[in-house]
């Protein structure tokens, strides 16, 4: 039998501000017999051979060699001859014969389906030679060229970034056949249809994935379709150049996705008191975690009306940062699904604040005590704020002031003379390193009774890149205040801003604008010398076309991650050095960047993080 097959098409729906590209809908392919090649039966007529008519029985069969129209041979054929054929043929000396569909299968062990072009077959028996001929519309044949009808594809499932076989799977019934042939193809099925297909955890499933159109999507815009992670992965075929060793096998590439990640923050007195970041596979979970010590509540108060949400999506950074706060959050996410939690509640009736805070934000179904990432939180960053405030105000716990030894991979680091209250837990700053980048900014230390002060935490330093000077941009080859009229070499790039840039000719120690060439917006080029002409640079870009240094940005390609700080937002600027007041940068993520780029009348030091938003170098971390 043939396997039934379901494709499982779904949308994704992006918060409020996309709706599907696809509604839901269930494809089943019929249920149909997989045939295998039919038996000879009755006597076997060899075309050729000789055999007297009266000597055929009820049945006779005529073997014949079956090609693809790529001229490969599939299978022996049979056209078979029942009783009425051969009265026929007996009586007028020829009959009209039908053609066998031939059953076949791939190397690999898929099965396909031909049908014979040849549709006009008769068979004329000649009483001199005792032999038979078969005609198609009127010429002799003694073979079969047949195209494809139906036939499995097997699908070979391939993570990206490694180049490894996830799985492999028949599509059955996916080659049919189509009088047009441009509707040759058929759709992919997803892991999720396939009932045997392992867990695919970390990656998208076989989808049609545009992360151009996702990042250049405007959600101003409000166009559906734009947003979508679920597109269908459509494979085209060619009827005419599939036979048994070709055209039946097809490769998917799965994406990686990035993580869903989690952090968590507790301050007290509106200074850092514990900070967790916990972060998900896509497809994977969120397990329980350990619960964080919280402010002792006797000496603390939560301040509902702070707790504080703010999210951002990296595969859609258009969407900025989503921020809420105030007491109606605090009971959605705590009170509101207290208990949800099974087992991980701590004492005194309080909710366990981490996992409880992870299962309230991140709007999934439980599994076995575990939240389940979906398709919509794939590179989403959140973080939950918990505000705590202490009771009273006055100093009546004893204080301990004691040096605390950080351990590090650059050995132990001393912060001298830190002050804490004994009992409570501190941060203390993570020395800086000249030349290198501390993974975290601060330690959590305890106060003890005895009067030292100590951490378990452990900081790794990592080595600054050195590689990201910025290009000299000074012609003066004299090293003083005159200035050329002669050009220097220079050797750089340089990127155009929204607009258009103006070309100049240079000729006679004058430059002259070009009223026939433009340089096209945002666009990049090499430069390889600098001239300053009555107080105004001009770089060249071909042979004697230059443009005005106004008109332009200087850049270094290079490519590196930046952190943002512990700041509720880090805003974002465009190519001409304007602050973007919508949207901005998470505290505390990630984000990649493929140049330094020097931007305003200043020059001031960014990194591009999207292709028209760069982050200022003094808000962020170089990794």
């Amino acid at each position: 039998m043939k396997k039934q097959t379901t494709i499982l098409l779904s949308a994704l729906i992006l918060t409020s501000f996309c709706g599907p590209a696809f509604q839901a809908a269930t494809i089943q392919a019929a249920t149909t017999d997989t045939q295998e090649m039919p038996t000879p039966t009755g006597q076997i007529l060899n075309i050729g051979e000789k055999f007297e008519l009266s000597d055929l029985k009820a049945e006779a069969s005529i073997p014949i060699k079956a090609y693809a129209e790529t001229g490969q041979f599939l299978e022996i054929g049979y056209i078979k001859l029942n009783q009425r054929d051969i009265w026929d043929l007996q009586q007028k000396k020829e009959t009209i014969v039908n053609t066998p569909t031939i059953y076949t299968k791939s190397s690999w062990g898929g099965y396909l389906e031909y049908e014979a072009l040849n549709i006009n077959l008769n068979m004329v028996y000649d009483e001199n030679t005792k032999t038979f001929t078969l005609l198609d519309n009127g010429k002799p044949i003694n073979k079969l060229v047949c195209e494809l009808y139906e036939g499995s594809a097997k699908i070979h499932y391939i993570l990206k970034d490694t180049n490894e076989e996830f799985y492999s799977y028949e599509q059955t019934e996916a080659l049919q056949y189509h009088d047009d042939p441009s509707e040759n193809e058929f759709r992919v099925a997803t892991l999720s249809s396939i009932h045997d297909a392992p867990d695919l955890i970390g990656y998208f499933d076989a989808y049609d994935i545009d992360f151009d159109a996702l990042a250049n999507w405007n959600p101003l815009n409000n166009y559906e379709n734009e947003a979508n992670f679920e597109s269908p992965i459509v494979k085209e075929y060619d009827r005419k150049k599939i036979d048994k060793d070709n055209g039946t096998e097809y490769t998917v590439y799965l994406e990686k996705a990035k993580p869903y990640t989690v952090n968590f923050k507790v301050y007290l007195d509106n200074k850092p008191y514990f900070s967790k970041k916990v972060t998900g596979e896509l497809n994977g979970s969120i397990p329980l975690q350990d619960e964080p010590k919280m402010p002792d509540s006797k000496v603390a108060t939560l301040n509902k009306n702070k707790t504080a949400v703010s999210s951002i999506n990296e595969y859609l950074p258009q969407l900025g940062t989503y921020i809420q706060t105030g007491s109606v959050l605090h009971h959605k996410i705590y009170e509101r699904n207290f208990g949800e939690i099974g087992a991980a509640n701590s004492i005194e009736g309080q909710p366990n604040f981490l996992n409880t805070g992870i299962y309230g934000i991140s709007g999934e179904m439980l599994d076995n005590n575990q939240v389940v990432v979906e398709d919509e939180n794939a590179g989403r960053t959140t973080t939950l704020e918990l505000y705590y405030e202490s009771n009273q105000s006055d100093d009546t716990n004893s204080t301990v002031t004691a040096n605390v030894m950080i351990n590090s991979n650059l050995g132990d680091q001393v912060v001298k003379n830190v002050t804490g209250e004994i009992g409570k837990d501190i941060q203390v700053t993570v020395p800086k390193k000249d030349g290198y980048v501390a993974d975290k900014e601060t330690v959590t230390a305890q106060v003890n009774q005895d009067g030292t002060i100590t951490t378990k935490e452990k900081v790794t330093y990592t080595k600054k890149e050195t590689s990201e000077e910025k290009p000299n941009n000074n012609n003066n080859q004299n090293g003083n205040n005159e200035i050329s009229n002669l050009p220097s070499h220079y050797n750089g790039l340089v990127g155009t801003m929204k607009k258009n840039v103006d070309l100049y000719d240079f000729k006679t120690g004058q430059m002259t604008k070009n009223k026939q060439r433009q340089l096209a917006a945002y666009s990049d080029w090499k430069v390889d010398q600098i001239i300053t002409l009555k107080g105004i640079k001009y770089y060249r870009v071909a042979t004697n076309e230059w443009v005005k240094d106004s008109d332009i940005y200087r850049y270094v390609a290079q490519k590196g991650i930046v952190d943002t700080k512990d700041v509720e937002v880090t805003y974002l600027s465009t190519v001409e050095d304007k602050l973007i007041n919508n949207r901005g940068l998470a505290a505390n993520t990630a984000w990649k960047y493929d140049r330094i780029a020097y931007l305003g009348s200043n020059e001031t030091k960014y990194y591009r993080v999207a292709t028209d938003e760069f982050v200022k170098a003094s808000d962020v971390i170089n990794n």
